[in-house]
């Protein structure tokens, strides 16, 4: 149903500012020509008036229903809304201020609609949400950009680059802002970081592997200009035909790109778009552009530094701690060395005189190995020191307590906070794990399978007693086994 008062439409389309309107009983939306204008279209078309659409700016929720600004204004008589309006025409952030009026006889729902996207440095008004004011606003807003991107961790990283192409995207009243990245020397392409406004279709997805070779115009210019700005899609030349065709593809009417180079190489793009119509590109949109890639890749190219120096810091890290290993491990049977043993009783033996606690080792010998050896040879007497080896590791129940290769075929077990009881325990847990590996020693006097013998020193930590003390103690103990037969356990008096 259309205004049948001929006089107030005529009124309506006349008035000087941008106003969409509508009667209270009927779906049908008017337009004055300061609107049509506004959208960048001269003339009152079905297909861009029933094409508009309202989003919520900061949601980017679709407005219908009772949200719909119309059925909003109708209800409450009075509303003011910034919202992004999208039309067959042309995309815009608005504020709308909607009033519910009464004009010869008809009520009439009225949006008068105020583009916040007034960027135009001719006009340098002082005043709150004048041009100057806004570029002096997004100035601040690159430099809280900076802050926000110097310490940045990768784990966050991806997010906040959106949300600064969101803060540009909005600022510039762009549809869709967007980073590209190069690969394979600059012959394929990943769309990595995407911003889209209210309504717009997100391609972020789908333009992966982007080959160079569909698009040779775009990055012709791109490498060697550095800029790439039309204004108008449909005046591409004849040479940029799959550019053309793509642009056409996702409804881009301008774009504007400029390069990123990351360590002095070309890393990609940072773009934007306006769809479904041209746009003017002005001076300030390609610089503040610029400004935004140059931030990105200063700050990726931190990343990609930080990511390395923490990559070589763990690789040497790594690289040290298996020579700490291999410095304090034995050779070949992989358990604690001479080295490290020295070392870990003369810790253990100052904390037990600060702690006032008994201390114990056992030292151990394979009984016969040389007769083992020359019997089934090195290769089976190597094998039988490992196996003997770890069997003694099993042992040591405790994260102080450590079993090393004394040399040859002598073992040690360190058990600091151990009494002789204790010790005694152990050492027999040592023989029957050693027993259990069942090692085959046909020619021995003493068993038919490997055996041994082991001494125990058992003292209370003093600063008199020092690693040569217990060592000899327990040697005393483990020759007196020795001397007694072997395959057995005594203990130094």
């Amino acid at each position: 149903m259309k205004l049948t008062d001929t006089g107030s439409m005529e009124l309506i389309r006349q008035i000087p500012a941008s106003l969409l309107v509508k009667r209270v009983d009927d779906n049908t939306i008017h337009a004055s020509k300061a609107c049509l204008k506004l959208f960048g279209t001269d003339r009152l078309c079905d297909e861009f008036l029933q094409g508009l659409k309202f989003y919520d700016a900061k949601s980017k929720r679709l407005l219908v229903d009772d949200a719909h600004p119309f059925k909003r204004c109708a209800q409450q008589h009075v509303v003011k809304l910034k919202v992004r309006i999208t039309s067959p025409a042309k995309n815009l952030n608005c504020i709308i201020k909607g009033s519910l009026i009464k004009l010869n006889g008809l009520h009439l729902v009225v949006l008068h609609l105020t583009n916040v996207q007034n960027n135009d440095l001719t006009h340098q008004q002082p005043a709150l949400g004048s041009p100057l004011a806004n570029h002096l606003e997004f100035n601040r807003l690159l430099s809280r950009i900076s802050s926000q991107l110097i310490n940045v961790s990768s784990d966050n990283l991806d997010e906040l680059i959106e949300m600064k192409l969101g803060a540009f995207g909005e600022f510039s009243g762009v549809d869709r802002c967007y980073i590209f990245q190069f690969y394979e020397n600059g012959t394929l392409m990943d769309n990595t970081h995407e911003w889209v406004a209210p309504g717009i279709t997100p391609h972020k997805d789908e333009l992966k592997g982007v080959c160079a070779d569909d698009l040779p115009y775009f990055y012709n210019v791109i490498k060697t200009e550095h800029v790439f700005k039309v204004n108008d899609v449909s005046k591409l030349p004849a040479s940029a035909a799959l550019e053309k065709q793509e642009f056409e593809r996702e409804r881009i009417g301008a774009v504007l790109c400029t390069s990123i180079h990351l360590n002095g190489n070309l890393f990609g793009f940072i773009g934007c778009d306006i769809v479904g119509s041209a746009n003017n590109w002005r001076e300030h949109d390609v610089i503040y552009l610029k400004l935004i890639g140059e931030i990105v890749s200063n700050t990726l190219a931190n990343m990609t530094n930080k990511q390395s120096l923490e990559e070589v810091t763990n690789k040497l890290a790594e690289a040290n701690k298996q020579l700490d290993h291999l410095a304090n491990s034995d050779g070949l049977t992989g358990i604690a060395n001479r080295r490290q043993f020295d070392t870990k009783l003369e810790s253990a033996i100052r904390r037990g005189t600060r702690e006032q606690e008994a201390i114990s080792l056992l030292l151990i010998d394979v009984d016969r190995f040389k007769l083992f050896n020359d019997t089934y040879g090195h290769v089976a007497g190597d094998e039988a020191l490992k196996q003997v080896a770890q069997a003694f590791q099993s042992c040591c129940r405790r994260c102080d307590d450590l079993a090393a290769r004394y040399g040859g075929e002598e073992f040690v077990i360190i058990l600091p906070q151990t009494d002789t009881e204790q010790a005694y325990y152990i050492a027999e847990l040592a023989m029957q794990a050693v027993q259990q590996l069942a090692i085959p020693f046909q020619v021995s006097p003493d068993s038919d399978v490997l055996s041994v013998s082991i001494g125990i020193a058992s003292q209370k930590c003093s600063t008199v007693l020092t690693n040569s003390k217990l060592i000899n103690m327990a040697d005393k103990a483990l020759y007196q086994a020795k001397e007694m037969g072997r395959n057995r356990i005594e203990v130094f008096e």
